[in-house]
């Protein structure tokens, strides 16, 4: 009865399944266990998380996109990508073990040294999860990757949560990371129905490089930019600012993860399996266009208009300096949900420097002006903050449109639905929020974001004449 009901394994469902479950989880635990342990002891796991995600993230992409870009892929491929992915993250446990000490010397806080060194021990397992995901992905199996987050995610939450309330401070949030990461590996290793061969074939590497080579190195900046950004940032203010910015920060994070999470498993086998039919591309980049729109928009837009409300709920008092920051950094984001999912036509195009550049811009525009500014708290490193989004959306644009050969006008078509329907919105919700001002957070937050998401969902409904966005369509 259940396979009945449940919609099939490469259903779409299972991807917004994923990411809105994915973003909630995220937030929950983020937001309670911070709240938990207190401001400092949330900066300081900040950093230690910060440190080993930098690591982590591109080594567990190392060949991913490589894998599910390339046309004709062999055993050979998949087997050989695994065995050096684990050991460049066996190498890595060894660096990050040995920056462990530097790390806490420049932030001055000692405890980072253990934390890191535990963390570290989890990168051959968070690497070899990450290629094993992007062959499901390539497979289009979304209810397998969903089942990462739906089942993995609210464990770790759990005892991430558990450690918190014992006292544990920032442990807490490496209690977290281990019970995802190792949860994550185990439920992909046991439901992939894929055993990889003992093999190491230089061909089949030498294959996947140039596609590789470049996107490892934007994923790298891409995931980098903004640990190093903290890293910087906890030099130069106390750790209370550097947990504060966090946080206003990762409120944003959370729900740009919901709009980059949907468009990229979407985008990035669709557009690939499309590589030789540019009309056809086309079409599916600006059906997609619209849809990221459609989920970014309101999301982004939302969130500035309660960013006072959202924080006071969830954080209490001692966080409400992140909400101004929050608000700001969540109005910059709204041009890039406007351009498409361009890292992944550049995937797909087989151009992947095109990611490194751009993400190298975004990765050097905030460090400059952080350096340059030398905020004092966390309103200041917002301002430097949103610089590299603003300065990296015209590229996109420009560039992306070029290569599909379309004009700009073409764009903005694929466009109005979501525009109409989220000014509509914002009028909407900013004339409640006038009129709540005063009001428990939680009854403000109700009021604005149900007046709101009704008016948005009934300009959808108008606009799309009762269907789904066309991106949606797609079994």
């Amino acid at each position: 009865m259940a396979r009945r009901i449940l919609p099939a394994s490469g259903s779409p469902a299972w991807v917004a399944a994923e990411t809105l479950a994915s973003a909630a989880f995220s937030l929950v635990g983020l937001l309670f266990i911070a709240r938990l342990i207190g401001p400092e002891a949330a900066g300081i796991g900040a950093i230690a998380a910060s440190a080993f995600l930098t690591i982590d993230f591109p080594i567990a992409a190392l060949f991913g996109d490589a894998l599910l870009q390339r046309r004709n892929l062999e055993e050979r491929h998949r087997s050989s990508a695994l065995w050096v992915t684990i050991g460049v993250a066996l190498i890595a446990v060894l660096g990050l073990g040995l920056a462990a000490p530097l790390i806490a010397r420049a932030i001055g806080a000692p405890i980072l040294t253990d934390m890191i060194h535990v963390l570290a021990l989890l990168l051959p397992f968070s690497a070899a999860s990450g290629l094993m995901a992007s062959l499901a992905l390539r497979a289009r199996h979304y209810r397998l990757l969903a089942q990462r987050v739906l089942i993995c995610q609210p464990l770790s939450v759990g005892l991430g949560m558990l450690a918190a309330a014992a006292g544990w401070g920032p442990w807490a949030m490496v209690v977290q990371q281990a019970a995802a990461t190792f949860g994550v590996f185990l439920l992909l290793s046991l439901l992939s129905g894929w055993r990889p061969r003992l093999m190491l074939d230089r061909a089949a590497i030498n294959d996947l490089w140039p596609i590789a080579g470049p996107q490892i190195l934007a994923l790298l900046v891409l995931n980098g930019r903004y640990r190093i950004f903290i890293l910087v940032l906890g030099t130069m203010v106390a750790e209370t600012v550097v947990a504060v910015t966090h946080i206003a920060f990762r409120l944003l994070d959370v729900s740009m993860s919901v709009v980059s999470g949907a468009s990229a498993r979407l985008a990035m086998p669709r557009l690939s399996a499309l590589q030789h039919d540019r009309d056809a591309m086309a079409q599916c980049y600006g059906d997609l266009a619209q849809l990221q729109a459609l989920i970014g928009l309101p999301i982004a837009v939302g969130l500035a208009i309660t960013a006072p409300q959202l924080v006071t709920l969830l954080m209490g008092g001692p966080w409400v300096a992140a909400a101004d920051p929050a608000r700001l950094v969540a109005l910059a984001a709204i041009p890039a949900f406007l351009i498409g999912p361009a890292p992944a036509l550049w995937l797909a195009l087989g151009r992947t420097r095109m990611n490194l550049i751009t993400q190298l811009i975004a990765f050097a525009v905030p460090l400059l002006a952080l350096l340059a500014m030398r905020p004092a708290d966390a309103a200041g490193a917002a301002v430097c903050w949103v610089g590299g989004t603003l300065a990296v959306v015209p590229l996109q644009l420009t560039l992306g449109l070029r290569a599909l050969e379309r004009p700009l006008r073409w764009l903005c078509a694929q466009l109005v639905v979501p525009v109409v329907a989220t000014l509509a919105m914002a009028a909407v919700a900013m004339l409640v929020a006038q009129h709540v001002q005063g009001k428990p957070a939680l009854m403000a937050i109700s009021m604005i974001g149900g007046c709101g998401a009704t008016t948005y969902v009934a300009m959808l409904a108008l606009l799309l004449g009762g269907r789904w966005p066309r991106a949606l369509r797609e079994a």
